[in-house]
């Protein structure tokens, strides 16, 4: 009986994989980043469905100069106290289709520029999802090297607690630099359990850029390097009319002189054309046929009031000059934002390059520093001093690349660099 009970659990335990294969993170490199973002993030979904939101619009527009078709069918009885009482049967179909109207051609123009500034803004967007995905990317890469580092620097005051404690139950140092030591590997297994928050944080980021909504343990794949960006300083200008900020205010400015115009057709007079045919009589099968034709011209003759043209042509001026001072603004703003972010990342980069040096010294000084000690040529004090030295150097070093690749991300940014074609 308990065979028969114990049994089956068993072949079911053996088929559920073990908590720890569960939950083993998923490793993600760059390109899977992009690829779940592109497909999930919620702001570039925004920005896309605006795309088709204009375009669809900008379509519709075209309606205004398409005929307009109409068809009613009708049947009355009607009667009075010296009328006998009839029926009127009645059938139309009518046309009518604009010639030459300035404010529909206006609007058409103006609902694309609309779609195209949408395509701009979605430029704009994907730099900005890119700056931020990167960020999270570098600061999970970053979080995971901290937490190799900080288990390094556990690992080496672990040993130079236990040293120091078997040195001093020796007789050979003093109860001061034993207890400094324990408080110091004590020191190290809290910035330890912090790295680790640090790193669920770091998911957490990565996975909301990413348009994730549910956690799930991650790892990025790749190295913290110092990163290369080669800039042609002589060709911003150019380089400055095709980034998306600006594409997207040229065609605010397109936008402000549509109006313009559309203020100045209101004083053009409008043709359309029409036709109709229709049929009535007294029942549905005995009907007279009667058609018509047509072509109207209408001419507004101050139809929006005395001052109405003149304060809305004067206001959609001033609308447009301001367009043009917001676009020399930008151009400026952004060609010195650009130079300045250039130099920024080649004053970071060359930080993160030189400090390389520097941490390689300290390693081997701390290599030394233990023989030195061991050897009994230097106090504990020396070799605490040299051990803080390599953990700053490496926590420098850290902080360094994070830095100048940061300051890449803001530049490139500023040159409207987004997420597609990405690897």
């Amino acid at each position: 009986m308990m065979k028969k009970i114990f049994l089956p659990l068993l072949l079911i335990a053996s088929s559920v994989p073990p908590l720890a294969a569960q939950r083993a993170p998923i490793e993600l490199s760059w390109a899977d980043c992009v690829r779940e973002a592109l497909a999930n993030n919620p702001g570039l979904k925004a920005k896309k469905l605006a795309i088709d939101q204009y375009k669809y619009l900008y379509l519709a527009g075209y309606n205004a100069y398409l005929p307009k078709i109409n068809l009613s069918h009708s049947v009355s009885r009607s009667g009075g106290q010296n009328t006998s009482p009839s029926n009127r049967w009645g059938l139309s179909v009518s046309a009518s289709e604009p010639i030459f109207n300035l404010g529909a051609m206006s609007s058409i123009r103006t609902a694309r520029i609309s779609y195209d500034k949408a395509a701009s803004d979605y430029r704009v967007e994907s730099a900005a999802t890119r700056q931020a995905l990167y960020s999270a990317f570098m600061s999970l890469m970053a979080a995971q090297d901290q937490v190799v580092v900080d288990k390094r620097i556990l690992d080496i005051r672990e040993q130079n607690a236990k040293l120091i404690k078997l040195k001093y139950d020796s007789g050979m140092e003093s109860r001061g630099n034993m207890l400094y030591a324990v408080a110091l590997f004590e020191l190290s297994k809290t910035n330890a359990a912090k790295s680790g928050r640090s790193l669920n944080m770091a998911r957490r980021e990565l996975l909301k850029n990413m348009g994730s909504s549910a956690y799930r343990p991650v790892t990025v794949k790749g190295e913290l390097t110092a990163p290369e960006y080669d800039l042609q300083v002589e060709s911003v200008k150019e380089i400055l009319e095709k980034t998306p900020q600006i594409v997207s205010q040229e065609k605010s400015l397109e936008s402000q002189k549509e109006r313009l115009l559309s203020a100045r057709y209101d004083l053009f007079p409008t043709v359309s054309a029409s036709q109709s045919m229709s049929w009535s009589g007294p029942q549905q099968y005995e009907v007279d046929r009667s058609w018509s034709m047509g072509l109207s011209m209408s001419l507004p003759l101050l139809s929006g009031g005395l001052t109405y043209y003149p304060n809305s042509t004067k206001a959609a001026k001033l609308a447009y000059k301001g367009a043009e001072e917001s676009l020399r603004d930008l151009k400026l703003s952004l060609e010195s934002g650009i130079l300045n972010g250039y130099e920024d990342f080649l004053n970071a980069r060359d930080t993160a390059l030189s400090n390389v040096s520097v941490l390689a010294a300290n390693e081997e000084r701390y290599k030394e520093s233990q023989i030195k000690y061991t050897a009994g040529q230097i106090s504990f004090i020396d070799l605490a001093n040299v051990e803080q030295s390599m953990v700053d150097a490496r926590q420098n070093q850290l902080q360094y690349l994070r830095n100048a690749n940061n300051k890449k991300l803001a530049l490139e940014n500023l040159l409207g660099v987004g997420l597609e074609g990405q690897k």
